[in-house]
């Protein structure tokens, strides 16, 4: 049963994929919704939209390891610490490093974008996530 709600729910998403305008979710939310606001709130030029998808897509290319390494690591530790085994706390203590260099590869990702920003926009950016602060659940 748990295999076939899985292929139900990869065909169910690639049935989305395909039927939304540029491969994008219909609903406009997600990243590709996140991406359009941000570009909207700032004005940007269609050369630094590529520009910020040029350099999003670099990072993903070169740290697709690292991220796959992380997700996979942190499920498994999810996963005994809800089973309560011991063994939880070693995983955990192997998460931190690679907690760090994702969290460097982010901000490298991070400066970068800012890089193509003019400084009026930086300072846009700026005041909107002084006025916005994030959510953390």
């Amino acid at each position: 049963m748990k295999k076939f709600v899985i292929a139900f729910a990869v065909a169910a998403t690639a049935a989305a994929a395909f039927a939304s305008p540029h491969g994008q979710r219909a609903h406009r939310g997600g990243r590709a919704g996140h991406m359009e606001k941000f570009a909207q709130k700032l004005s940007l030029t269609d050369a630094q939209k590529q520009q910020i998808r040029d350099i999003r897509q670099a990072d993903r290319d070169r740290n697709k390891q690292l991220y796959a390494d992380f997700r996979t690591k942190l499920r498994q530790f999810r996963e005994l610490r809800r089973a309560g085994d011991p063994s939880a706390d070693t995983v955990k203590a192997e998460l931190q490093p690679m907690r760090e260099q994702v969290k460097a590869a982010r901000k490298a990702t991070h400066q970068a974008v800012l890089g193509v920003l003019t400084p009026d926009q930086r300072q846009q950016l700026e005041q909107w996530r002084a006025e916005h602060p994030r959510k953390r659940g």
